[in-house]
C-alpha cells in the first residue's frame, strides 16, 4: 500500500498545473526572445543548435571533457529529433559552423564549438548568457517551494 504522505510528481503537476506551466512559459518566452537575434530570427537554426547543446549539457553535467570526440550528433539524428529535413539541417549546420558556434568532428558528427573550455556561445554572447543565468535562477526559485 503506497504511503499517503508521498507526493507523486504527476499528481503534483496536475494539482499545480497553472503554476508550473506559467513559470515554464515565462522562462521559455524570455529565452526565445533573447536567443532570437543570436540565431537571426530563425527557429530552425535555434532548434538545431539546441538539439546539439542538449547533449553537450548532459555530458557536461557528468564531467565529460568538451573535447571528447564521442560527443557529436549526426545530421540524421539532428533531422530526426527536430523533424527538420536533412538538407535544411545540413545548410544550417554549415552556417552555424561558419559563425563559429558549432564544429564538425572527424566522424562527420556535429558538436558545440568550445574555446578555452567554454562553449563559444557563452563567451561570444555574454549579455544573453548573463540574462539566461538570471532566468534559470528565477525559474528555480519560483518552483522550489512546490517540488
Amino acid at each position: 500500500m503506497p504511503d499517503r504522505g508521498v507526493v507523486v510528481p504527476e499528481t503534483l503537476v496536475k494539482e499545480k498545473y497553472a503554476l508550473f506551466k506559467h513559470e515554464f512559459l515565462e522562462f521559455l518566452f524570455a529565452e526565445l526572445v533573447d536567443m532570437r537575434p543570436i540565431f537571426k530570427n530563425d527557429l530552425d537554426t535555434m532548434l538545431i543548435y539546441t538539439a546539439i547543446s542538449r547533449y553537450y549539457l548532459r555530458d557536461e553535467r557528468v564531467g565529460l571533457s568538451p573535447e571528447d570526440e564521442n560527443r557529436g550528433f549526426t545530421i540524421k539524428r539532428i533531422a530526426e529529433s527536430t523533424t527538420i529535413p536533412r538538407e535544411t539541417v545540413r545548410r544550417k549546420l554549415r552556417e552555424l559552423e561558419s559563425r563559429g558556434l558549432l564544429e564538425k568532428g572527424p566522424q562527420d558528427e556535429w558538436r558545440i564549438a568550445v574555446k578555452d573550455g567554454l562553449p563559444v556561445i557563452r563567451t561570444e554572447y555574454e549579455p544573453q548568457w548573463a540574462r539566461e543565468m538570471e532566468r534559470v535562477v528565477k525559474f528555480v526559485r519560483a518552483l522550489k517551494d512546490h517540488v
